[in-house]
């Protein structure tokens, strides 16, 4: 069973005195930092979101009804936890708060458009696909590519032979080498700028593993307990246990013909990273 949180008088002390929550603390941001709608920053406040978690949790906002709790009961999960010193209701608190850091940061997430110097990398990445050999004075290339361009209102171009598309991307990457690393810093975004998403279950999946890999890292497990130790396994089964993703192969290393898997390692690889604030 997991032990109750009490609520304190002290909402504020939650971070510093609250023995539930010395998992938490370890993996809570050091700062909050308030942004102006300007995007400057406006304030900070330390250790804030241990208490803003204890808010949501003791007021009943955060749904507990959809962990699994059946599982994280089981002698699987709680060999686990004692082979590894970890406390049940101490660790069951750090991966609902981290579930709810996660899903805070994907519901408010404001993505920044690619820079100028990404585009233009992202583009030249393709034209090295093309491999073009020089024969007889002429670039040719096996892999079939076509760029195609328009300008409003405009006529639409459109190139495919490997000998145009090849000076183009040199034209590009020589341009990027003489305009310098100072040319593209990126401009300061504000709120206007930025999109604002919902990230996806594989960017929830890929957060809670970022949040959740430092703490259990430098766990040491006890041999003699019969338990599994792999602490990759652990995180892909809290992450199916809290509700987080309900691919069910996340709790299980095996698949059908008993043969060891990583779920969440082909998770993470299909994982394309973006670059986002929230507020």
């Amino acid at each position: 069973m997991i032990e109750q949180l009490p609520k304190h008088e002290d909402e504020w002390a939650y971070y510093e005195s609250e023995p539930l929550f010395d998992y938490v603390c370890q993996v809570s941001e050091e700062t909050v930092i308030d942004i102006n709608p300007d995007g400057s920053p406006a304030s900070t406040t330390p250790h804030l979101q241990p208490f803003r978690f204890a808010s949501d949790y003791l007021n009943g906002k955060i749904d507990t009804e959809e962990i699994k709790m059946d599982l994280y009961e089981s002698s699987d999960i709680q060999d686990t936890l004692k082979a590894f010193g970890l406390d049940s209701s101490k660790f069951w608190y750090l991966c609902l708060f981290i579930k709810w850091r996660v899903d805070n940061e994907c519901k408010t997430a404001f993505v920044f458009p690619k820079s100028t110097k990404e585009k233009l990398q992202s583009l030249i990445n393709e034209f090295e696909k093309i491999s073009p050999e020089l024969i007889d004075g002429k670039f040719i290339s096996r892999v079939p590519a076509t760029l195609t361009f328009k300008a409003e209102g405009g006529k639409t171009i459109t190139i495919d032979d490997a000998h145009t598309l090849t000076f183009i991307g040199a034209a590009i990457e020589s341009y990027m080498e003489q305009m310098g690393e100072a040319f593209f810093i990126p401009h300061r975004h504000k709120l206007s700028d930025l999109e604002k998403v919902d990230l996806s279950i594989r960017a929830k999946i890929y957060l809670f593993n970022e949040y959740m890999s430092p703490f259990v890292k430098p766990l040491e497990a006890d041999k003699k307990i019969n338990a599994s130790k792999d602490k990759s396994l652990l995180i892909s089964r809290m992450i199916y246990i809290f509700g987080v993703c309900d691919d069910k192969k996340l709790y299980t290393d095996l698949n059908e013909k008993g043969n060891k898997q990583n779920q969440l390692k082909g998770y993470l690889s299909r994982y394309k990273p973006v670059i986002f604030s929230h507020f």
